[in-house]
């Protein structure tokens, strides 16, 4: 071996520093799951720790794996399996109870009935239809993007609702962007493709409008049934309160006017609106002649999907039956149909939930067919008549299967084994003593400003489901220790927990956009930043005034509030 090899090698060594980089960058999941619980130990002392100090060792771990994602989402709400019948904290029984209850079953059969839509197409029929009819300039289509995602998103996930609009977006702006109108992507200093601002207005103004359209309705997002759920399993003896009516009849004026902020926020600052002589005014007028070109793309597009057919008439029936029912079962201003087979069969209340009409419809289109040709075997006469084949059903189980987040109940479980063994150990009531101590004198108006913006600040950087699971109970205890209505601050930590619009790690609908179409954290953020600040004040005020209308007790300290102290 000569010089000039020993040279080579010599140059190609790595030392010390450079491996503990690499390392780490390969294995920085490993070290957090390794260092995460040796770091938190100290909350054990002094040994031997108290059931309370236990819980919140657990709860801090989990936390910080939810917020890191070393692990999945999932896995890490397994952990309270893995160490509370270990420690004493609750039997294997009581803790595997938590992971299949009504919520989880409401969240799996809306998960069911949504995909239907999604899987028959019914949902790009919607929104092509609504782009017709509203227009084609960018005020027009983005008003159209928003109304579209914002409806869609009521009913199916956040993330489908995003899913779906993704396409059409490339669509309409790869039209523009061959008439000359606008770029679709920038090139940095470094020669990389990002979005352009025209872009990243359309793809995070759809995002946001999911997360907003997903408050509307109980079953359009997680967190809606993780904090009725959280509630239901503290005070069983209250009133149905977050019934599906009533939850919409506070949500649904409030879902509206969070989203109207979000359209003006986009329009007047990447199209000029209400600014008609500025710069950006001037530059997003779209020709009429690019106008027709985006009306063309989308007339092909409805041409090839055709008339509605009789799938999706069928889940339309049975979608659109579901949310009737649901409304009906008992709307408590009239007499509803799982009221009247209570009386009649002499049942005790809340016998019959959301979840048992839930997997009734999901049941229900497993059963029926897709096509009508199915009908054929019973009215044709001859062999050659009969259909060919199998005829799928309304939902295609093993579609379903491929794509559903199941995972997602467990992680709702997780976070209902938690909060339930926060509640025994005594956890809560530590906390809430606590968070009382420093916000005595604070007005409740403060207290509730507060908890949104430290919720909305926190739900940015980890999954909404995890921060509404582990702040909710907190928020609940407090206000039990500061004789506020718990219902109150439940609703108020529970939806905040949806809102994230700056950072793309918030919820799986910003990484959707950041991955399809290129959209920097800088300039998400820039999106969100109006919006953000929109909710806060306009959630402050809904709280205030909006929620006490829909819900009088608000304002009140109900029986059940005493029973759960006496207990």
């Amino acid at each position: 071996m000569g010089p000039k090899d020993l040279k080579n090698i010599l140059s190609d060594s790595v030392g010390m520093p450079e491996k503990l980089k690499l390392f780490f960058v390969s294995h920085w999941r490993g070290l957090i799951i390794l260092l995460t619980p040796a770091a938190l130990s100290a909350v054990l002392m002094p040994f031997p720790p108290t059931q309370a100090q236990w819980v919140g060792y657990t709860l801090m771990i989990m936390a910080s794996f939810w917020v890191t994602e070393c692990i999945p989402l999932a896995v890490t709400a397994f952990i309270p399996i893995a160490m509370f019948p270990f420690i004493g904290i609750m039997g294997t029984r009581h803790c595997c109870s938590n992971y299949m209850n009504d919520t989880i079953m409401m969240f799996i059969g809306s998960l069911f009935i949504s995909y239907s839509v999604e899987q028959s197409g019914l949902h790009k029929r919607l929104a092509y239809c609504s782009i017709q009819t509203i227009g084609y300039s960018h005020l027009r289509l983005l008003l159209a993007m928003c109304c579209v995602t914002t409806f869609a998103s009521m009913w199916i996930t956040n993330t489908a609702a995003t899913t779906m609009m993704t396409p059409i977006n490339f669509a309409l702006l790869r039209v523009f962007e061959d008439q000359g109108v606008i770029v679709v992507y920038e090139k940095t200093v470094t020669g990389d493709l990002i979005a352009s601002d025209v872009t990243s207005s359309y793809f995070c103004a759809v995002t946001f409008s999911a997360t907003v359209g997903g408050i509307g309705t109980l079953v359009g997002t997680g967190t809606n049934l993780v904090f009725k759920g959280l509630f239901q399993s503290w005070y069983p003896t209250a009133p149905e309160y977050l019934s599906f009516p009533m939850f919409s009849a506070f949500a649904i004026p409030y879902m509206i006017l969070l989203e109207i902020p979000v359209y003006l926020y986009m329009t007047i600052m990447f199209f000029g609106f209400l600014r008609p002589g500025s710069a950006t005014a001037k530059k997003s007028t779209i020709p009429l002649s690019v106008q027709q070109a985006a009306a063309a793309v989308i007339a092909e597009d409805v041409r090839k999907k055709g008339s509605i057919s009789y799938w999706e008439v069928m889940v339309v029936i049975l979608f659109g039956g579901a949310m009737v029912s649901f409304f009906c079962r008992s709307p408590q201003m009239f007499p509803g149909w799982g009221d009247q087979l209570i009386a009649f069969f002499r049942m005790k209340p809340k016998f019959i939930r959301d979840s048992a009409l839930a997997m009734f419809v999901s049941f229900m289109m497993f059963l029926f067919p897709r096509d009508k040709s199915f009908w054929a075997n019973f009215s044709v006469k001859y062999r050659e008549d009969l259909p060919k084949g199998k005829t799928g059903s309304v939902l295609d189980f093993v579609l379903l299967n491929d794509k559903c987040p199941y995972a997602f109940s467990f992680l709702l479980g997780g976070g209902f084994t938690l909060s339930d063994a926060a509640n025994t150990s005594g956890l809560n009531k530590i906390l809430g003593e606590v968070m009382k101590e420093k916000l005595t004198g604070m007005d409740n108006v403060l207290i509730i400003l507060f908890i949104i913006i430290v919720v909305i600040f926190v739900t940015n950087f980890a999954s909404n489901v995890a921060v509404c699971t582990v702040f909710t109970p907190i928020a609940m205890q407090l206000a039990e220790n500061m004789g506020q209505n718990p219902l109150w601050y439940n609703i108020v930590s529970g939806y905040a927990a949806s809102y994230c619009f700056m950072i793309p790690v918030g919820t799986p609908g910003n990484l959707i956009v950041q991955s399809a179409a290129k959209v920097p954290t800088s300039k998400m953020m820039f999106c969100g930043l109006g919006p953000t600040i929109s909710t806060i004040l306009i959630t402050w005020v809904c709280m205030l005034f909006w929620a006490p209308t829909v819900w009088p007790d608000l304002k009140t300290l109900p029986y059940w509030f005493f029973e759960k102290k006496e207990k």
